[in-house]
């Protein structure tokens, strides 16, 4: 399985609400309804940071493939141009790692 987390960062001037929003109802269709090949999709909105602390970020997307390929066909096709294109209207700055799932408990 190959799992992917996308971290993001709001733009300054979008509170929560905005960004949320956006992200639910324009970003994430895009790969829900454009990746073929797409398992699942998460969203890990940050609600809040330990008291004294800054959010590093304000949410996490969890996108999963089943294998390699699909995961790459998904990345090469225009829904992945179109997601990526898309990220600057909502977030100031992003990053992305592939993960590897370890359950503990």
């Amino acid at each position: 399985m190959v799992r992917m987390h996308v971290w993001l960062r709001k733009k300054d001037e979008m509170t929560d609400e905005q960004f949320r929003e956006y992200w639910v109802s324009t970003h994430a269709p895009i790969a829900r309804d454009g990746y073929e090949h797409l398992a699942g999709y998460v969203i890990h909105a940050v609600t809040r940071a330990p008291e004294g602390q800054e959010r590093p970020y304000d949410g996490i997307a969890e996108l999963t493939w089943e294998d390699r390929d699909g995961f790459s066909a998904d990345m090469k096709s225009e829904a992945g141009r179109k997601g990526t294109e898309d990220l600057p209207n909502f977030t100031s700055a992003f990053g992305v790692l592939f993960v590897d799932e370890i359950v503990v408990a």
